[in-house]
């Protein structure tokens, strides 16, 4: 549930909410509540691709605050890049890679609006991944979205994770 009051990015910025809620239209809309599968997935994510960031491609991260314009939305896991600029501590600069994780109080419909708006403000790569379902999806900018089947990679420019890794017991 959101508030009805309209919020401005100085007003999220003083909130205690962050990383709980986001600021969309001008009203701070929850965050689903987190759940172990999801938190484990973060976890894993951050471990398959910190070896791209040690390698010098860039920084990997989770629950970042990204801000376009007078929104701001929190990806689950993100890759940017070393330059990325940031403002107040909040990323303005699109990063390579954002992932949203599927809970189980969202439906895969708002994860893939979600990527489209990653998409508008210059991401150019996005994943979806269901760890209860133990699916993943790969989401280019100006392409389809696709299921990677199991056993298959999720590509994001030259960051590449097995599907099989992501979902290792």
């Amino acid at each position: 549930m959101s508030t009805l009051t309209h919020r401005t990015v100085a007003d999220f910025l003083r909130r205690n909410e962050k990383p709980e809620a986001e600021l969309i239209g001008g009203e701070l809309v929850p965050k689903p509540m987190g759940t172990l599968d999801h938190m484990r997935m973060e976890q894993r994510l951050h471990r398959l691709l910190l070896p791209f960031a040690e390698r010098g491609l860039g920084h990997v991260g989770w629950e970042l605050s990204f801000r376009h314009g007078d929104e701001v939305r929190i990806p689950d896991v993100v890759f940017l890049s070393s330059s990325a600029g940031f403002e107040d501590g909040i990323l303005v600069d699109a990063p390579t890679l954002c992932v949203e994780i599927l809970s189980p109080s969202q439906r895969l419909s708002e994860l893939v609006a979600k990527c489209e708006v990653y998409h508008a403000w210059g991401v150019p790569y996005c994943w979806v991944v269901d760890p209860i379902g133990k699916k993943a999806w790969e989401y280019p900018n100006r392409e389809p979205i696709s299921l990677v089947p199991e056993g298959g990679v999720l590509k994001a420019g030259d960051l590449a994770v097995g599907v099989s890794e992501l979902f290792l017991d």
